[in-house]
């Protein structure tokens, strides 16, 4: 196993685990009332399936993102999530009768928000295997088993520290706010009418990077694409540099920006996550310009340059923080939430008087 191999592997395993934080939290909350034997049932079990759902997918992630809607959708679930995670607290424990019963909807409800919760960073993690899927599930099968662990932690801290609950609702709405903000739908309506971004993740659609070896960039890149394209160099001479492209490349781009340096790989993977995508021939005539964003991993240097100036990322702060504040006050108005009320205690009865 060489330097490389391992490098990668633990690259993931980094990966997932960083970005699975709240994961971990969702799992807990959903199995940390029931009792122990079921509650590892439960992680056992919904984290397998989301496993097993999170391979297969992370190999087709490049396309599953781009599906209309995806994020949009993954959120407003994720809402519907944490406003009944925070509902079931205010039920009974669960009793040997109703084991069972939870376990099940405990397992559901792990699949789908370790699911949900993982659309993002399994594109991360499929980016750190290179492709290579031996490697991307051996890495994934590691840091799910960390994440587990940790899940099982948090859901005993969860059982003595009630308060540990309400802080991973409010993880659990921020992310779900989060993905509903990055929704690619979404954001490029705003950007292309009203050019304006309202969150720094946007870039991600319109910008793209590449480290490129023994870039040679002269007295400056050429004329045709230096709006577009702009080269740092490393501190190190022997390290390679940061290759930044704004929009769609064209071939006439790559080729120009290949004459500058021999690490044709990393331009032709640069080319690739930015080249203009023709729509398949499958898709009817009439609904072709309506669909034509959808097969595009880039949107045009044109909507770059719309929004300069016009950042007001706040914006994105303030809708999260809206989205919390409706789950955390979800047991107030959750439909069916019945108000524990005090018992009433009556005063014993009076002696008459003769």
């Amino acid at each position: 196993m060489n330097f490389a191999l391992v490098l990668s592997i633990l690259q993931i395993i980094l990966i997932d685990v960083v970005l699975s934080g709240d994961n971990a939290v969702v799992i807990a909350m959903a199995a940390h009332k029931l009792p122990e034997h079921q509650r590892n049932r439960a992680i056992l079990w919904g984290g397998g399936i989301a496993i097993f759902m999170r391979i297969i997918f992370t190999m087709i992630m490049a396309f599953l993102l781009m599906v209309p809607g995806l994020r949009m959708f993954g959120g407003i679930l994720l809402v519907w999530i944490a406003c009944k995670l925070l509902r079931d607290e205010g039920e009974e424990s669960v009793t040997a009768d109703s084991a069972d019963r939870s376990t099940l909807s405990a397992i559901k409800m792990i699949f789908l928000a370790d699911f949900v919760m993982s659309l993002d960073n399994m594109l991360a993690v499929a980016g750190a295997s290179h492709g290579d899927w031996k490697i991307l599930l051996f890495g994934l099968l590691v840091s799910i088993a960390i994440i587990m662990t940790c899940s099982t932690l948090i859901a005993n801290l969860m059982n003595r520290y009630h308060w540990i609950v309400t802080l991973g609702a409010a993880i659990l709405a921020f992310t779900a706010g989060e993905m509903m903000m990055n929704d690619r739908e979404f954001a490029g309506y705003i950007v292309k009418n009203h050019q304006v971004s309202l969150d720094h993740h946007w870039e991600a659609y319109m910008v793209s990077h590449a480290h490129v070896q023994g870039f040679d960039a002269g007295d400056g890149l050429p004329e045709d694409i230096k709006e577009v394209a702009k080269y740092e160099a490393a501190k190190n001479e022997k390290a390679p540099g940061k290759l930044t492209f704004i929009g769609q490349m064209s071939v006439e781009q790559r080729d120009t920006l290949l004459k500058h340096t021999s690490d044709k790989k990393a331009i032709d993977d640069l080319y690739e996550a930015t080249r203009y995508r023709d729509v398949p021939a499958w898709v009817p005539a009439g609904w072709r310009g309506r669909v034509e964003s959808w097969f595009q991993l880039k949107w045009t240097a044109a909507n770059w340059k719309a929004i300069q100036g016009h950042s007001h990322h706040y914006v994105s702060w303030i809708f999260c923080g809206c989205v919390v504040a409706f789950c955390l006050t979800s047991p107030r108005w959750w439909p069916g939430a019945q108000k524990k009320e005090e018992p009433i205690t009556e005063a014993p009865p009076t002696n008459p008087q003769n």
